[in-house]
């Protein structure tokens, strides 16, 4: 019960950063440092937490605009329907990159992305429901085949 009560006060004392309009691409890496707490309250936070949607906005704001990480999305590895966890595998990628100094391959971008997403499915479950694509995702995470999953895929 006090860690429901720790992560409620997190939650509600959390401001969201404001999303800089007509900023030049080199400037995103100044907002680094929002993106990565607003990817940590996303990656802690259920998703019928208040705030979600206006962090949801910056996480997309940010990835969607800095010039400094690549991404290819795949659809055999990112094929769930839900727009919050999507945002979870976007963003768990750009953070993996940003922790390496911006030096992540394809295949530890996606296992990035992907790890992010079962570790929030995992926390959130009973809130998501039953997703059979991530239950695959989970079992080969257990097995140990993610990412030999991921490289047959990333070409």
């Amino acid at each position: 019960m006090l860690l429901v009560g720790a992560t409620f006060a997190y939650s509600q004392k959390f401001v969201v950063p404001e999303i800089k309009e007509g900023i030049e691409k080199s400037e995103y890496v100044n907002y680094e440092k929002d993106f990565l707490s607003c990817q940590n309250w996303l990656e802690n936070n259920g998703p019928t937490a208040s705030l979600r949607k206006d962090v949801n906005s910056y996480v997309l704001w940010w990835v969607s605009g800095t010039p400094d990480i690549k991404m290819e999305v795949n659809s055999d590895i990112l094929n769930f329907n839900d727009g919050n966890l999507m945002l979870l595998f976007l963003g768990g990628w750009a953070k993996q990159t940003i922790e390496n100094k911006y030096d992540l391959s394809l295949v530890d971008g996606n296992l990035a992305g992907l790890r992010t997403v079962i570790n929030y499915y995992n926390k959130y479950q009973k809130v998501l429901g039953k997703n059979k694509e991530i239950e695959k995702l989970v079992q080969m995470e257990s097995k140990g085949t993610l990412e030999e999953f991921v490289r047959s895929v990333v070409k």
